[in-house]
């Protein structure tokens, strides 16, 4: 019966893996569709985003290959180390970084874009992960979560700065929701959303750029040429995909009127060539994907490869929803990419290798999963 077990998880991971592949392989597509004219007009080369992310793709795969063999005890043990090291290249970006669009996000390296703040993915989840599982039987004591929070607000701080605002925020959502999965207290955690709460309303008060983000959220229209222009040519893009879309590689929004279509708003471009029946059928995608990787976490026994499977999947939610959120005009204007689909170097790659820390944790579950466990994850209440 361990057997079964252990051939059950291994084709829920191939079937995950091949998932993200076409994902990914669509994505690349989607990227050349949407910037193919803006790669011309300044680089002369229309597949210049293109090749770069099927660059991103090999190195990403290659480094998938390599953290399925890395020890997850040994990330765990050196978790504090690789955080706060990655802080520490957080503070030299700021330092010495060269600011691109007002914001200190990036090291330019031979033709490449590095975003650090992407592998805090990778280390702060496990960093947290771990805090938590160490402390669950004193969870529920604020004093237990003084100094995650310290550790939290001070890589806010660093984020912030840069500055990116979202993904301070993103973190701090996403370590609410794992706080919570482990059973803190309520009330603890709404002292720290209304503190969170203060925080941000005073960035965004003092900070013109961020509060006209939010008006132009709320009211687009207001100002349409400046704060509302994104939403609003993401809006057109979804009206004129109607139900069957206007046909792959026909968007018209890509022309120059809807901004980082092949980042953050991808999903419109989407949108608008494959109607609404393509969307809905991508969302569906996603929530098998999602429902697959539940269901592996859900029967991994070890607690802190438990916490890790459903904190890597907490991530990708967050960041979907996140995304699509933004382009439908439900949540304000972040820049967060569509994971897997969207252009992005670092992001497509810490992707990968959270992926691959994913069936990692997972793996080692082929010998401890509980026989009792097996007829109802090969049943089909779950596939």
């Amino acid at each position: 019966m361990k057997s079964i077990a252990g051939d059950y998880l291994r084709g829920e991971r191939r079937f995950i893996f091949i998932t993200v592949l076409i994902l990914t392989l669509f994505g690349m597509l989607m990227v050349y569709e949407s910037s193919s004219l803006y790669a011309y007009r300044t680089t002369q080369d229309a597949a210049y985003f293109f090749k770069k992310q099927f660059i991103f793709f090999v190195i990403g795969v290659v480094c998938f290959l390599l953290t399925l063999l890395v020890d997850l005890e040994f990330l765990r043990k050196h978790a504090k180390e690789f955080l706060f090291s990655t802080l520490i290249v957080l503070i030299i970006l700021l330092v010495i970084g060269k600011k691109t669009g007002g914001a200190k996000r990036w090291f330019h390296l031979f033709g490449f874009n590095l975003q650090p703040s992407e592998f805090l993915k990778i280390f702060f989840s496990i960093y947290c992960i771990d805090y938590i599982i160490k402390r669950k039987n004193t969870i529920k004591k604020f004093s237990t979560l003084i100094p995650l929070w310290i550790v939290l607000g001070f890589m806010c701080v660093v984020v912030v700065v840069q500055p990116d605002l979202g993904t301070a925020m993103f973190w701090a959502l996403w370590t609410l929701f794992m706080l919570f999965l482990y059973r803190a207290r309520k009330k603890h955690l709404g002292f720290i959303v209304l503190a969170g709460i203060i925080a941000v309303s005073f960035l965004v008060a003092f900070y013109p750029y961020r509060f006209r983000r939010i008006t132009g959220y709320l009211n687009p229209f207001a100002d349409p040429q400046d704060s509302g222009f994104q939403l609003i040519q993401s809006q057109i893009a979804y009206g004129q995909g109607g139900l069957d879309g206007v046909g792959f590689g026909e968007s018209r929004q890509k022309l120059f009127f809807l901004p980082a279509a092949h980042t953050d708003f991808i999903f419109s471009i989407i949108a608008e060539d494959f109607g609404m029946a393509g969307s809905v059928f991508l969302l569906v995608v996603f929530f098998v994907l999602f429902h697959k990787m539940y269901n592996i976490a859900k029967n991994s026994e070890d607690e802190f490869r438990r916490g890790l499977l459903f904190g890597i999947l907490l991530i990708f939610f967050l960041e979907i929803v996140i995304n699509i959120g933004v382009s439908c005009g439900l949540f304000p204007t972040k820049g967060l990419p569509l994971p897997f689909i969207s252009y992005g170097g670092s992001n497509l790659i810490v992707h990968y290798v959270l992926l691959a820390l994913f069936f990692n944790a997972s793996k080692a579950e082929e010998r401890t999963v509980k026989t009792s466990k097996v007829p109802e994850t090969i049943g089909g209440d779950w596939v």
